[in-house]
C-alpha cells in the first residue's frame, strides 16, 4: 500500500528518510533547503533516533513551513511495528505510555523545526518539554496499525535566546481517538 507523503513548496518529500534525518542526518535532508545553514558547523535541535524514533512520514501540512506562523498544522504518521521491542519488553501487551507520549511529542518537535524556529536565533537551540496536560482515550497493541498525530502550533514566544511554543495534539488510529494533549 502506497502511503501519502506531504511535500514542501519546492517538492521536498517529508518521508521516512526525512524523518530519520531529523534525528541523525543533515538538517537539509530532513527539512529541505530552509535548513541548509545547519548542514555545516552550526548545531540544530535533534529528535531521537532509533530505537526511540516514532515517526514514519508527514501526510499533511496546513500553513506555510518556514514562516513560524501560528495555526500551522501537520499530520504525521507512525507505523506501529507488530514486533516492536517495546511490546516484547513491556509486562502487558500494550504500547507503554512512555512510547505513546514520545509518538505524540516528536511531531511537535518536528513541526517546531519545520516552521523554521531555529532560523530565528543565532544561538544553537535544544528541545525541552516544559509542561503539558493529556488524556489517554485508549491503549494500543501490536495490531493497532498506524498512529496518526495532528499537531497545531497555538503560541510562540521568544525571550532571552529561547523560543517557547505551545501545541495542541490529537492522536488517532483510524477514526478512534487515542490520546489528546496540550503541551509546551
Amino acid at each position: 500500500e502506497k502511503k501519502v507523503v506531504a511535500m514542501d513548496k519546492e517538492g521536498f518529500p517529508f518521508d521516512y528518510n526525512a524523518m530519520i534525518a531529523s534525528a541523525l542526518g543533515q538538517p537539509s535532508t530532513a527539512f529541505g533547503s530552509i535548513y541548509l545553514p545547519f548542514d555545516g558547523p552550526r548545531q540544530v535541535a535533534r529528535l531521537p533516533g532509533p530505537p526511540y524514533h516514532f515517526m514514519s512520514r508527514v501526510t499533511k501540512v496546513e500553513g506555510e513551513l518556514g514562516t513560524c506562523a501560528l495555526g500551522t498544522t501537520i499530520e504525521l504518521e507512525y507505523d506501529i511495528p507488530q514486533d516492536g521491542w517495546y511490546f516484547r519488553e513491556n509486562g502487558y501487551p500494550v504500547m507503554p505510555f512512555a512510547v505513546l507520549l514520545e509518538a505524540a511529542l516528536q511531531p511537535c518537535g518536528w513541526l517546531a523545526s519545520a516552521v523554521g524556529s531555529a532560523l530565528l536565533e543565532n544561538k544553537d537551540l535544544y528541545f525541552r518539554n516544559l509542561d503539558g496536560t493529556g488524556t489517554l482515550h485508549r491503549e494500543l497493541n501490536h495490531l493497532s496499525g498506524t498512529l496518526c498525530t495532528r499537531v497545531t502550533i497555538k503560541n510562540i514566544s521568544r525571550s532571552g535566546g529561547m523560543i517557547i511554543e505551545a501545541f495542541d495534539v490529537s492522536c488517532f488510529v483510524g477514526q478512534q481517538k487515542v490520546y489528546t494533549l496540550q503541551t509546551v
